[in-house]
């Protein structure tokens, strides 16, 4: 007789065995994922695939379980918002659902450089955070597209390296632009000054 404990631990052992290469394999997924994003998916879809070999264990059905496909159905899963710990809410709108269901996106402040630290926005007022989006906004717009485009891969925490292979330069201009962006946003908002005072 197989008791139950005996099947968890042996569907458990399969799994273990399968997930060097799941983990391989999810790696090389997570590039088209935003890099603050990559730890949260690398997670999700390694449950997603710990989950779906679970599936397959309890129908007996392990000898169908390969890396390629659990990583391929962890990753879907993951895209399309879904969760393994709790239920969906598809009006929230941070979650993936919401912004896939809607077409909408939600705008972030992002990480503007060292010009704009946290303990400044929580401080800031509804008006203030309206101002710096409208600044921000109007700044990206003097911009080039190459740097408009370096701005928001930065701004999403994307590496120098993936930034610079996306631009086409090296990882020493990505640093170097990041520099004169700095300088230029800086610019930007001494000029506007005067006129807000």
């Amino acid at each position: 007789m197989v008791r139950p404990h005996d099947c968890n631990v042996r569907w458990q052992a399969g799994f273990l065995e399968l997930l060097p290469e799941i983990q391989r394999r999810v790696e090389t997924k997570l590039f088209s994922v935003a890099l603050s994003e990559r730890d949260e998916a690398r997670q999700a879809i390694l449950v997603f695939a710990m989950i779906a070999y679970a599936s397959l264990a309890a129908r007996g059905r392990t000898a169908l379980a390969y890396p390629g496909p659990l990583v391929a159905y962890g990753l879907q899963q993951y895209q399309a918002g879904r969760l393994t710990g709790g239920r969906m809410n598809s009006l929230d709108v941070g979650s993936t659902r919401w912004r896939r269901v809607t077409g909408r996106l939600t705008e972030t402040l992002g990480k503007l450089g060292e010009t704009v630290a946290i303990r400044d926005l929580r401080s800031a007022t509804p008006a203030e955070q309206a101002a710096l989006r409208l600044d921000f906004a109007a700044w990206l717009q003097t911009l080039t597209d190459r740097d408009r485009r370096a701005v928001n891969d930065l701004a999403r925490g994307e590496e120098t390296r993936a930034v610079a292979r996306r631009l086409g330069v090296t990882a020493g201009r990505v640093s170097q632009l990041r520099r004169e962006l700095h300088r230029s946003w800086m610019k930007f908002r001494n000029e506007l000054a005067p006129l807000a005072a």
